[in-house]
């Protein structure tokens, strides 16, 4: 079989199953890890697989700024999971505590419920949450700036990711659109990824609010894995699938809500 031959099954199998691993790949073609490595380098930026860590993905026409997500759609999805989710969420926060959340409409929610009656810190780099903490007035808050993207109300700026940098918390809230085992935590923004991987390593306690649907999906931008994270907040819907490799990493809290 020759490369050409070997990169449309490639093709053809990752978009029938939107991704897949490096390994899996090499079983359907019959051949070695080694060989779809060396094949998946031949990618171009222009080629409809992207690879990201441990895999492969099918990717839809998009550019590095393109705005996939909707905020005003995400809040009128799973919504009483994701509430049972910034409940859970935010009895985790302590007097004192300097907070990262993330964007989105789980983050979103995150704010809305902070306690009123102990004095908190929060860092946040989306228009909607820093709107909704600013009328705390047990919050400090501080806010990045930037290019405001309306579609998930982010502001993304080189200079907002210095101010991230430059901050510490005791906890980050970081949500996401996908949450795969084998292929890690990902966002449907690809200009998200440097954002969220900063709010991250900004932070002593790292927790992952993702309601069930997002388990097992993967989308384009990586960001992380889910050994990353100190705790992960879900709801019960998650298939047990999708839970028993989380129990065997140690450090990993995982509530189901």
């Amino acid at each position: 079989m020759t490369r050409d031959e070997r990169m449309k099954k490639m093709q053809a199998f990752v978009r029938m199953h939107k991704s897949s691993t490096i390994q899996e790949i090499a079983d359907m073609l019959g051949v070695s890890h080694m060989t779809v490595r060396r094949d998946l380098n031949t990618l171009s930026e222009f080629d409809s697989l992207r690879v990201i860590h441990g895999g492969v993905i099918y990717r839809e026409e998009e550019t590095e700024h393109s705005d996939r997500y909707s905020i005003g759609q995400a809040k009128t999805t799973m919504y009483a999971e994701k509430l049972r989710i910034a409940q859970k969420a935010v009895s985790l926060i302590e007097s004192d505590d300097i907070i990262i959340i993330d964007a989105g409409s789980t983050g979103e929610l995150i704010a809305e419920l902070l306690p009123e009656d102990i004095p908190l810190t929060v860092i946040c780099y989306a228009l909607n949450i820093a709107t909704v903490v600013s009328s705390k007035k047990n919050c400090s808050l501080i806010v990045t700036g930037g290019y405001f993207h309306q579609s998930s109300m982010v502001l993304e700026s080189n200079e907002g990711l210095q101010l991230l940098k430059q901050n510490r918390a005791n906890k980050t809230f970081i949500t996401a659109s996908g949450v795969n085992v084998e292929l890690g935590v990902t966002c449907s923004n690809f200009f998200e990824r440097t954002t969220k991987q900063t709010a991250l390593h900004s932070a002593s306690m790292r927790i992952l609010v993702a309601d069930s649907s997002k388990f097992g999906v993967v989308r384009t931008g990586h960001y992380a894995d889910v050994e990353d994270f100190d705790i992960i907040i879900t709801d019960t819907g998650v298939q047990e699938e999708e839970l028993n490799p989380l129990r065997h990493i140690e450090h990993l809290t995982v509530y189901r809500v």
